[in-house]
């Protein structure tokens, strides 16, 4: 009984720690999304990502998604490891931004 209360408390922080280190990469502004959109798995494919159901969505209004997906770094334990993609609607068509990368906000001494 000990053992699935500690793996439940484990999860819960993983989740939170998920959805905080992408809310870090996005920036002020952004909010998560219950579900992907409509449209990720089109999304995804303009840079070539396949469906993955363990990414973070988040939105800026209604013509700004971002796609993270949360990785935690063995190598650096100060750095979150995660990525992201942007993608705006323009002129009623979808683009990416690119990828976007989690800052390590290390203190070297």
């Amino acid at each position: 009984m000990r053992i699935l209360v500690v793996l439940a408390a484990l999860l819960a922080g993983c989740a939170g720690g998920r959805i905080s280190d992408c809310t870090r990469i996005a920036g002020p502004g952004w909010s998560t999304l219950a579900q992907p959109p409509p449209n990720g798995a089109q999304l995804l494919g303009l840079e070539n990502m396949p469906s993955d159901s363990h990414l973070v969505w988040l939105a800026k209004g209604s013509d700004h998604l971002l796609a993270c997906n949360y990785a935690h770094s063995l190598v650096t334990p100060g750095c979150g490891g995660s990525s992201a993609y942007e993608f705006v609607l323009k002129d009623g068509r979808w683009s990416s931004r690119g990828q976007l990368l989690d800052e390590c906000d290390l203190k070297l001494d």
